[in-house]
């Protein structure tokens, strides 16, 4: 299986050719929450990966920064030889991507963001992040690994390999990811990323559209797409359509 050689051992995943797309996870979900954008194999070179501490990579035992899961995306890339590449977040991925993005301009191409908000300032979202918190706090994670899993899949088979792949996920390291992510904010520093940045939200999840008007504002290059009838899980309820929408997005600002 692949790791990265550098501790703490990230697992990853890579398939196909061309542009290469890393896929940034929400906190406990791993590779798995990308196994339908594998399909773009056939026009990217696409990277999938369990974030420090998650599914199949190892923890570490230094308490946590948000710069540990930035700089875990440059290993990964740095392990495949991979100089630039899109980098795609989901929910809070998609924090991980736009600090990869200030911070590695030089290795950005472009940046896609599902459901994504610069900060999770609104209500209901930081209630999600503090549920994450306690549900790791508890120690409840196969809890946490049935309702994500079955949650994003209706197909039975790939719910219960991501349910496996979830209880593996450490903790303590979880609860410092979900509190990271609730105390991440980056409002000053989205005008330092220079690059085509796509978002796709689910028509109806309403709670993340309000986001995209910060983006708007502060960078140069931004466009949206809504998936009719998607909630949150774009990625894996309705991935012939976020596949198509990646595709055509990349192919008209020539990406790949």
């Amino acid at each position: 299986m692949p790791y990265t050689k550098n501790r703490p051992a990230i697992y990853y995943q890579k398939v196909g050719n061309g542009t290469a797309i890393i896929f940034i996870a929400p906190p406990a979900m791993g590779h798995l929450t990308f196994r339908y954008q594998t399909l773009l194999q056939d026009n990217f070179t696409v990277i999938t990966f369990d974030n420090r501490g998650d599914c199949r990579s190892a923890h570490s035992d230094t308490k946590l920064t948000f710069s540990h899961f930035v700089d875990d995306v440059k290993k990964v890339l740095d392990e495949n030889e991979i100089s630039k590449a899109i980098v795609c977040g989901y929910s809070n991925g998609g924090l991980i991507a736009q600090q990869f993005a200030i911070s590695y301009p030089e290795h950005t191409l472009a940046l896609i963001m599902l459901g994504g908000y610069h900060s999770p300032k609104s209500l209901m979202l930081r209630t999600e992040y503090k549920i994450g918190i306690m549900v790791a706090r508890k120690q409840w994670i196969p809890l946490l690994a049935k309702a994500l899993a079955f949650n994003h899949f209706s197909d039975k088979k790939a719910a219960n390999e991501m349910e496996i792949e979830i209880k593996k996920t450490n903790a303590d390291m979880l609860a410092q990811q979900y509190q990271l992510g609730l105390n991440y904010e980056n409002e000053q520093q989205l005008r330092n990323i220079d690059v085509p940045l796509l978002i796709i939200y689910g028509a109806n999840d309403h709670y993340v559209h309000p986001y995209q008007n910060i983006f708007r504002n502060k960078l140069k290059d931004v466009e949206v797409a809504y998936v009719h009838r998607s909630k949150h899980q774009v990625p894996t309820k309705y991935f012939h359509e976020c596949n198509a929408i990646i595709y055509e997005w990349a192919k008209r600002k020539q990406l790949k």
